[in-house]
């Protein structure tokens, strides 16, 4: 993922569809370089051959599907920017905003860019939640990982904190693109009724 790319994921966070408008593509631009300022990004991973018990249920069972085995994952943006996104909200709500819109794609794009020590050949990162999938199930992937370490920590919802933080599984051995199948958003998705994605495919 490029500049443009990465500004494009934090302009869809904000629910932008096509081309945004000047005014917005500068405040996204601000937001982003004050989002990377903020960030303490660090992750954690472990690989795997066999399949742990909560991955030989769907869909986690035909996410992996040729797959020579797998990484768990676990990774965070750090709690900068989410205490900067809770001052802004009492001084300037629209750039509280945009600021968390910002930082939600630079975890996704920092997670991807990190992911690349797993090899070229994986698939996408898939997070309980994703396809009908449970996020209780990112109790299991704490037990394994302890990403305390790091400086996350599971909530009893099954969230993690700080807000911009993410954990899932990676297959192995194969390669996989992101595709509307696995978002839990996709029947009442906006951008589908267009044509478009939320994601650069090329990217993928």
């Amino acid at each position: 993922m490029n500049s443009s790319d990465l500004r494009r994921a934090a302009c869809a966070y904000l629910g932008c569809r096509g081309a945004p408008p000047a005014q917005l593509i500068e405040q996204v631009d601000s937001c982003l370089e004050e989002a990377r300022s903020l960030a303490h990004f660090r992750a954690v991973a472990r690989e795997y051959t066999l399949p742990l018990p909560f991955l030989r249920k769907e869909p986690y069972k035909t996410f992996l599907a040729g797959c020579t085995g797998y990484a768990l994952v676990a990774m965070t943006l750090g709690a900068e920017a989410e205490l900067r996104v809770r001052a802004l909200m009492a001084l300037d709500p629209a750039r509280a905003v945009v600021l968390d819109a910002c930082a939600s794609a630079l975890v996704e794009y920092e997670g991807d860019k990190w992911e690349e020590r797993l090899g070229a050949e994986r698939t996408y990162r898939f997070c309980p939640g994703y396809g009908g999938s449970d996020i209780s199930d990112n109790r299991y992937i704490f037990e394994q990982l302890d990403p305390a370490r790091i400086g996350m920590q599971l909530l009893p919802s099954g969230m993690m904190a700080p807000q911009k933080s993410m954990a899932g599984v990676v297959g192995l051995g194969k390669r996989a693109r992101r595709t509307c199948a696995d978002c839990m958003a996709a029947q009442g998705c906006t951008f589908r009724r267009e044509g478009s994605t939320c994601y650069s495919e090329k990217n993928c």
